[in-house]
């Protein structure tokens, strides 16, 4: 049996939720009256025809019983344009531009320098805009062993000072192209015709210089190799012109020179089956140094150790 005490709690409790009772049972009421009003005033009986005041007084009770947050307005501590807000602006600005220099930069990509790198920015040539022109003596013809150059009158009767520097430009032509062999069986044409007869030769060596030099310059390996072979056939054309080309050593060894010192193939006990193309720089430059040597005369080891 409970005490005195308890009986005294219990009575107490069920008071106060008598009291709660009352309060929430008129606060229903009134809600339920505002709510049959709202529907009276909006013509909105028939849609809610269905429902009872019961379920219609819930809804409207759970949408008035959480109320919407109110939005705070941030008070404004300067006036807009005054000179405090500019100075707020600018110490802003101060403070990101310190922290964006202040930000690790990405370190440049430095490309390495290639010295075999092939050259694009030389000049083109002049031969293939002149061939179409039809201002070469001489055409293409195919025949069963390849292609040949057929001439339009014999060789010894051209000008070599016009015509050789003409077809030495073309060395530098793109490989595999028609006007590349143009130039090149011209070249080979034109001084193994002139073999014993240095007057025709001699004369144009100064002129032929600078398009050796141009070839040179693209560093490309076939072009490299063909002004090789034209350099030792130079050579062998009269004793003269090896003294003859003293002078210009410096325009064609430095190329010359670069790929030497890159160094050949080393097969080791392998056997090349390539030999033929001889695209091993290496050997055929030794070659043209020791030919330049021989004809070059007593000053041409000096020159070209220097």
């Amino acid at each position: 049996m409970p005490r005195g005490n308890d009986m005294f709690e219990l009575k107490l409790r069920k008071k106060l939720l008598s009291q709660q009772l009352s309060v929430v049972d008129d606060k229903f009421d009134r809600l339920s009256r505002i709510l049959d009003k709202k529907i009276t005033i909006k013509g909105g009986r028939s849609s809610q025809s269905k429902q009872t005041p019961l379920e219609s007084a819930k809804r409207s009770f759970r949408n008035t019983s959480e109320p919407e947050p109110k939005k705070l307005m941030v008070p404004q501590t300067t006036i807009p344009g005054s000179k405090i807000d500019l100075v707020r602006k600018r110490n802003v600005i101060r403070r990101h531009n310190e922290l964006e220099r202040r930000k690790p930069k990405p370190k440049p990509k430095i490309e390495r320098a290639d010295p075999f790198k092939i050259n694009t920015n030389v000049p083109e040539s002049l031969l293939p805009r002149r061939y179409t022109r039809g201002e070469l003596p001489c055409t293409v013809e195919h025949r069963s062993s390849g292609l040949a150059l057929s001439w339009m009158c014999p060789l010894h009767n051209l000008d070599y000072e016009h015509y050789l520097p003409i077809f030495m430009d073309g060395v530098r032509c793109a490989e595999g192209s028609v006007h590349s062999f143009i130039a090149r069986q011209g070249v080979y044409e034109l001084i193994q015709d002139a073999l014993g007869h240095s007057d025709r030769v001699l004369d144009v060596i100064d002129l032929c210089v600078l398009p050796l030099r141009y070839a040179l310059s693209t560093k490309r390996s076939d072009v490299v190799l063909a002004v090789v072979n034209i350099i030792k056939q130079l050579c062998t054309v009269h004793p003269a012109v090896g003294p003859r080309l003293i002078p210009h050593y410096r325009q064609i060894l430095g190329i010359l020179n670069l790929f030497y010192c890159k160094g050949g193939k080393n097969l080791g006990d392998a056997m090349d089956y390539k030999q033929f193309n001889s695209d091993d720089l290496v050997v055929p430059i030794a070659e043209v140094l020791e030919m330049m040597e021989r004809t070059g005369g007593p000053n041409a080891f000096v020159n070209i150790k220097f």
